[in-house]
């Protein structure tokens, strides 16, 4: 049934900071708000007090409303402050890449040496797996933001001063890994969780991680050119504390008591038969238990080890094999992010209408993803510096960008349509935390190999990656029962 404005009034979906309907207060103290319509004046024209609604739980007061940017003011902060941080992930995930051949030299170390930077970055992810729901439940989406950002602040000041010893600068990976986990999880359910252009939006926040990452070769490369490269850092540390000033404000009524409010309602929605509503999360063993999330995280695992080694030892591999100029090879690497960009910005937007869901997609991006790999490893074979060649390499590995693009976005939110609500925080933030491992534990591992087998055989290694993510995300409809709309 409608109401005068439009919206349902037997729409009772929650997400993580979503609208919840009036009833009665029930036995566990959670109110139900089903039979409240959402009419302002007879009209379609909102402002942020007509649709915040006052909870009262467990003798705590929480602030509910929709997650819609277009009715609902704070959710465009929201959304603002998750572009901002992914843009930081964008510069400090490719920052490592753009200046390993600098690294290197600086500190006197090898290319297995430096490799270590993405191997510690994973025990930051893996710790962000393991806190991402506790610090959820000790002071809610707002908590964990503050605190990750915070991380990420104190982590670039020291890069900013460049570290004499090489020990330091990666140590300061392990920080880095933890705030990006908490921060990743966190920017995907909240966005995979609006009520309208979802898909748009998870296409333009990660293609501004994607935009980050493609001007951090030249910028990078200028840096060191003037010999100052650690200033680099200042670029990720003022978006930072700009987002530090950000979340307070719009992420004010997302707190401990309100994570906790929404958990159980969702366990009421799931669990109708039970009559104990203790909103206690599974286990950390129970929730690698669900298909979904072992799927989920073991292709974020594969596919972002694929995306980062590729856009992180692209630009050695240019300068071991095609030509020493620097500025030359850092435009050809940038045409990956560039290419990575693009996908994501504009095939999120034709998904919705070219296919009948982002897991059929996805497939055809994948399949078309493997078939430019293949041609880079078919090209990449030959060694030259000329135009003609280089140009031929700059578009090949664009397309390669513009296809692997949209595969994390929409496998993000293919998680979001098979998990059971209850699950979307610590489910997507496990798969993502120990998917995201894969972001840092695979680039060191073809660190080692290219180190003794040799740079020309980065094409073979990413490729191989490529083939084994389209493996795993054909096993969807095999083990996810029930969902079969989704896929």
């Amino acid at each position: 049934m409608e109401s005068g404005n439009g919206l349902r009034k037997d729409d009772t979906q929650v997400e993580m900071t979503s609208m919840l309907d009036h009833e009665s207060r029930d036995e566990s103290g959670v109110q139900d708000l089903s039979s409240h319509e959402w009419t302002v004046g007879g009209s379609d024209r909102y402002d942020d007090n007509d649709l915040l609604q006052t909870v009262e739980w467990k003798g705590q007061t929480i602030k509910t409303y929709p997650l819609d940017y277009q009715k609902v003011h704070i959710v465009k902060w929201q959304i603002a402050c998750c572009v901002i941080m992914f843009a930081v992930f964008g510069l400090s995930d490719q920052a490592v890449g753009a200046l390993i051949p600098t690294l290197t030299e600086y500190y006197h170390i090898s290319k297995a040496t430096v490799s270590l930077l993405f191997l510690i970055q994973v025990c930051g992810y893996t710790l962000a797996s393991l806190c991402n729901e506790k610090l959820h439940r000790m002071g809610g989406s707002r908590g964990a933001m503050l605190s990750a950002c915070s991380l990420c602040i104190i982590t670039y000041l020291l890069l900013l001063t460049r570290p004499s010893s090489f020990a330091v600068y990666a140590v300061c990976s392990f920080p880095l890994g933890l705030s990006i986990g908490i921060l990743d999880s966190t920017g995907n359910v909240l966005i995979g969780s609006l009520l309208v252009h979802k898909n748009e939006w998870m296409g333009i926040l990660h293609g501004l991680y994607g935009a980050a990452a493609m001007v951090t070769p030249p910028i990078a490369s200028y840096f060191v050119k003037m010999g100052k490269w650690s200033t680099f850092y200042a670029l990720p540390l003022c978006l930072s504390v700009l987002g530090l000033l950000m979340i307070p404000k719009a992420f004010q009524y997302e707190t401990s008591a309100k994570y906790g409010y929404i958990c159980t309602v969702h366990q009421e929605e799931t669990s109708l038969d039970e009559e104990e509503e203790d909103a206690q999360a599974p286990g950390f063993f129970e929730l690698l238990k669900t298909p979904a999330i072992v799927l989920y995280a073991s292709y974020l695992f594969i596919y972002l080890g694929a995306e980062l080694s590729t856009g992180s030892w692209l630009f050695s591999y240019l300068l071991g094999t095609k030509s020493d100029d620097r500025i030359k090879m850092s435009w050809v690497t940038s045409s990956y992010w560039t290419g990575l960009t693009v996908g994501r910005m504009c095939l999120g937007f034709v998904t919705k209408r070219v296919f009948n869901n982002e897991y059929r997609a996805s497939q055809t991006y994948g399949m078309l993803t493997l078939f430019f790999y293949t041609l880079f490893v078919i090209v990449g074979w030959h060694d030259s510096a000329r135009i003609w060649y280089l140009t031929c390499l700059f578009i090949i590995v664009f397309l390669c960008g513009v296809f692997i693009g949209p595969l994390f976005p929409n496998a993000s939110i293919v998680a979001l349509q098979v998990l059971p609500k209850n699950l979307h925080i610590s489910g997507v933030g496990l798969a993502v935390a120990l998917g995201g491992c894969g972001n840092a534990m695979l680039p060191y591992l073809v660190g080692l190999g290219l180190h003794f087998f040799g740079m020309s055989w980065l094409p073979v290694l990413c490729w191989s990656m490529v083939l084994c993510f389209n493996l795993v995300w054909s096993l969807y409809p095999r083990f996810i029962k029930g969902r079969e709309e989704y896929l």
